[in-house]
């Protein structure tokens, strides 16, 4: 797989932060708790970040599985983030046409 957790994740520590980032007004939308904490495991807490436009610059089957497998991986860290995790699922399915064009149009060889 391209996308993976990193290792020893302290999810108690994520979801201090977390936390504090929400009491002192740094999120700004209307989200679960627990939707944000998935987002923020997957931009800070794997390498995401590092293989996002190269993902989906790849077909639609593909970067749902790297997805899929990504978000089995967080609900293995709290069951209870599961169904939130098939919510996050969801929206990455949403979103793929417009990053897949996003991609083509201003990244070369993103493979």
């Amino acid at each position: 797989m391209l996308l993976e957790l990193n290792k020893n994740i302290d999810l108690c520590k994520v979801k201090c932060d977390l936390k504090c980032q929400i009491d002192k007004g740094f999120y700004k939308n209307n989200y679960s708790f627990e939707i944000n904490l998935i987002y923020k495991i997957i931009h800070e807490h794997t390498n995401y970040e590092s293989y996002q436009w190269q993902l989906f610059g790849n077909d639609r089957k593909f970067v749902d599985k790297e997805i899929q497998s990504l978000l089995i991986s967080i609900s293995a860290l709290d069951r209870s983030l599961t169904w939130d995790c098939l919510s996050v699922l969801s929206r990455y399915r949403n979103l793929y046409n417009l990053r897949k064009k996003i991609t083509n149009t201003y990244f070369r060889s993103v493979k």
